[in-house]
C-alpha cells in the first residue's frame, strides 16, 4: 500500500500549464538562465541598502532588482502612485481581499519600460521586491518583445512564473497571501491581501520544479519560505525526487 507516496498539489492541467511555461522560459531564455542564476533571499547579501521606505530606498531596490534580472536600468522609468484607499474596516463589514487594487503597473512606449509602483508597498520591503520583480518580468517578455500580452489571456500568471524563472520565487510566493491584523480607537479585527496571479499551490510546484531542474533535491533557501506555499513546495519536490514526473530534464 502506497500510504506515504507523495501527492502533487496542483492538478493535472496546471502541473502541465507550469511545465509548459517552465518550457518556454528555457527556450526563450536559455538553460543557463536558469542552471546559473542564483536564488535571490531577503538578505543583506543581495539587499544591502539602508531601506528608509522613501523614494531614494526604492530607487536603490528597482536597481538591484534589475541588476538580477538583466534589465537595464537607464531603460526604466520608476513612477509611484496611490490607490488612496484610507477607510477603516467595521467588524460587522465582510472582509474585502485588495486583490483588485493595483500594486504596480507596467507600460513601453519608445524603449523606456515604465515601472509605477503604489506607494503603500514602500511599508513592506518584501512585497515591493514582488511587485518590482513581477513588473520587471513584464519587461523580459513585453518589453523585450518575446510576448503579446493582448494574444496571450494568461500572461499575467506566465509573468509570475518568470520572476520564479528569475531567483525571485521567494518573494512571489510569499506574497500570495497575507493575514494583516489591524486595530484602531474603536475596533480590532483582521484582513486577507492577496499579490501576484498564481495561487500558492501553484508557487509551490512551480519553486520545487525550478529546484528540481537545476538538481537541488534540498536547497537551502527553503527555509525562507513561508505559510502555505512553503508547505506545497516541500511537497511537490517530495514528489518530483521520487516519482520524475515531468516531461523537462534536469539541467546538471
Amino acid at each position: 500500500m502506497n500510504w506515504f507516496t507523495p501527492k502533487c498539489p496542483v492538478d493535472v492541467e496546471e502541473k502541465e500549464w507550469i511545465e509548459e511555461c517552465f518550457r518556454w522560459l528555457i527556450e526563450e531564455f536559455g538553460a543557463d538562465a536558469l542552471r546559473l542564476k542564483k536564488t535571490i533571499l531577503p538578505t543583506d547579501e543581495f539587499f544591502p541598502d539602508r531601506f528608509s521606505a522613501d523614494i531614494y530606498s526604492l530607487r536603490k531596490m528597482l536597481a538591484r532588482v534589475c541588476f538580477y534580472m538583466d534589465v537595464d536600468i537607464a531603460d526604466v522609468e520608476l513612477r509611484i502612485f496611490s490607490n488612496d484607499e484610507n477607510e477603516s474596516p467595521h467588524p460587522l463589514t465582510p472582509v474585502k481581499s485588495k486583490e483588485n487594487g493595483a500594486c504596480g503597473l507596467y507600460g513601453f512606449y519608445r524603449g523606456k519600460h515604465y515601472v509605477s509602483i503604489e506607494t503603500k508597498l514602500l511599508s513592506n520591503p518584501a512585497n515591493l521586491i514582488a511587485t518590482i520583480s513581477h513588473e520587471l518580468a513584464h519587461a523580459k517578455l513585453i518589453g523585450e518583445d518575446r510576448l503579446d500580452p493582448e494574444a496571450e489571456e494568461d500572461h499575467e500568471f506566465l509573468t509570475d512564473l518568470t520572476t520564479i524563472f528569475f531567483g525571485f520565487g521567494i518573494f512571489t510566493a510569499n506574497s500570495l497571501f497575507i493575514f494583516e491584523q489591524w486595530t484602531n480607537s474603536s475596533f480590532q479585527g483582521w484582513q486577507t491581501s492577496r499579490f501576484g496571479y498564481i495561487t500558492e499551490e501553484m508557487a509551490g510546484y512551480a519553486l520545487a520544479l525550478f529546484a528540481y531542474l537545476r538538481g537541488e533535491s534540498n536547497p537551502n533557501w527553503k527555509k525562507f519560505l513561508e505559510g502555505g506555499a512553503k508547505s506545497y513546495f516541500k511537497s511537490s519536490l517530495k514528489y518530483l525526487e521520487k516519482t520524475h514526473d515531468t516531461k523537462l530534464k534536469k539541467l546538471v
